[in-house]
This record gives structure tokens, sequence and C-alpha cells, in this order.
């Protein structure tokens, strides 16, 4: 695996991946509703929504603020329950959060007390009781090394920088080794390098698992959402929020930021979002 430019080539072929994953659901949105009920009644804020996505897919959430996003994959996570309706991930029904779905916010959620080592080690160790202790310091050492950051691990989060805290985070969360990893935004809060730089990490991490992994990402960034996924969901407005549509990215990969920017179909996918959610970038009188 080398990294060239904006790119990450491998000897394996996208394609075969997902030839392989084809038929295999990871999660599975079944005509779920989430309510809350407060000081001024119930508040509706998605409504029958229906996704199936399948193992080893990248897929993007976006939408307005406000539109339910995060909602959403917090259905998938197990930290907020269905109203009505029911997910399933691996096989099973949600009813909780769960070592097999692993989150990465944008706030990083690193405790600052801790070493960046004794952040994932944490991590590891509650989720991993069977393993030795042996066992639970590799795991963390091999995974400061993929996101190169082991020279690092003594450091505390507020030495950090943006960037270096979001590896930790991104780190720690495939230390557990999750089979389903949700982003709720996690490089919101980056300038475009370091944001570039990330993106290339997280792929560089995916394919270390051979895109066994499935990703559910919650973005703004349309660039972002076309260079990492495989289909983007774009959510109508809320309250009661629906999907609007799915697109689907037919671009190879790997990709390159600097080449699929002239691509046609990047264009053309491109134009396609804008015009979804062309109401959030009209500027009024």
């Amino acid at each position: 695996m080398t990294n060239i430019g904006n790119s990450v080539k491998f000897v394996d072929s996208a394609n075969d991946f997902h030839k392989i994953n084809a038929n295999e659901t990871s999660v599975s949105i079944k005509d779920v509703t989430v309510s809350f009920k407060g000081s001024k009644g119930t508040f509706t804020a998605i409504k029958d929504i229906n996704l199936e996505i399948k193992k080893g897919e990248i897929v993007a959430l976006i939408g307005h603020s406000g539109c339910g996003k995060s909602t959403l994959m917090n259905t998938i996570s197990g930290m907020v329950l269905p109203s009505k309706g029911e997910v399933i991930a691996n096989g099973n029904p949600v009813k909780g959060p769960g070592p097999d779905r692993g989150i990465v916010f944008q706030n990083y959620s690193l405790l600052p007390w801790l070493t960046v080592y004794k952040n994932i080690y944490e991590a590891v160790d509650s989720v991993f009781k069977d393993k030795t202790s042996t066992e639970k310091h590799e795991l963390v050492e091999e995974n400061l090394k993929m996101v190169n950051l082991i020279q690092h691990k003594d450091k505390l989060p507020g030495q950090l920088s943006g960037g270096m805290k979001q590896r930790v985070a991104i780190a720690r969360a495939f230390a557990i080794n999750p089979s389903i990893l949700l982003l709720d935004e996690p490089f919101g809060a980056l300038d475009a390098l370091t944001k570039g730089s990330m993106h290339i990490e997280l792929l560089k991490l995916w394919n270390l698992d051979n895109r066994n992994k499935t990703i559910v990402m919650v973005t703004h960034d349309i660039e972002e959402a076309i260079f990492l996924s495989d289909r983007v969901v774009v959510m109508n407005n809320g309250p009661e929020a629906t999907i609007k549509k799915i697109v689907d990215i037919n671009l190879p990969r790997p990709r390159n930021k600097k080449d699929i920017a002239h691509d046609p179909e990047y264009i053309k996918v491109h134009d396609e979002l804008l015009n979804l959610l062309f109401d959030k970038f009209s500027i009024e009188d």
C-alpha cells in the first residue's frame, strides 16, 4: 500500500470487495420514526425512514442543520431508540449501544486527564475483557502506529492539534474493532488541509480491514461525502424529516481528489447534490 498524492493505492480491486459484500446487510432501518416529548408537546425529528446499508459500504448522510441526520445515525448507535419501527445491526435488533458499533464525534470526546495511550487503552480494556494485558497493549500500539501517533502516546489531549486529536479518536474507535463505524461530523472543525489528510487516513484504515467495516458518516461537506462514500443519503428538511433521495457515487476506487474534481461523473453528482440542497446554498434578498 502506498500513499500517492491525495489518493491511496492498493493492490486490491474496490469492485471485488463490493461483489463479496453485495448480499450482506450490515444495517437495516425499517419504518423508523423518532419523536421527543417536551414542554411544548411532541416533536418528531425523523419519520418513516427506510434504509439498507451493505457490509463494507461507506454511506454519508447530508442535509441542512436540524434535518435529523445525527438522530438517524444515533438510532444505529443505540443512543436513540425509535418511537416506531426497528433498526437491525449485524442481524440483531438495536436495543442500546454495543461494541459492534463504534462512534467518533466532532469534539473528539477524549478524556483530558488521560494520555493518548491511556485514552485508547481504556476503551480496549472495557471491551476486550478476555484479552491479556499484553494483548491489550499490543492492540493499542498497533492502532497508534496506524495513525502515526506512537511518538505522541504519552501526551495529554490538550497538547495535541485538532487533527491529532481526531486521529486519536479514530484510532480508539478502530482499536475496539467495531464492524460498524459511525462518524458524526468528525472533520467539521478541521482546516481544509488537515481534513484532506484525515480522509486519506480513514480510507487507509478501512482498507487495512479489507473494507469489511461499514461506515456511516454525517457531514455538511458535499465534496467530503462524494470523495469518501459509495452512496449519499440526502435528508429533507425537518421536523418529520424523511429521505429525499439516495445518490450513488459511481467513481472507482482508489480516488484522487485532484483527478476526480475534473471527472464528468464527479461534476454530475456534485451538481445533483447541490440542486437537492439548493435552498441552503442560495442568498436571499
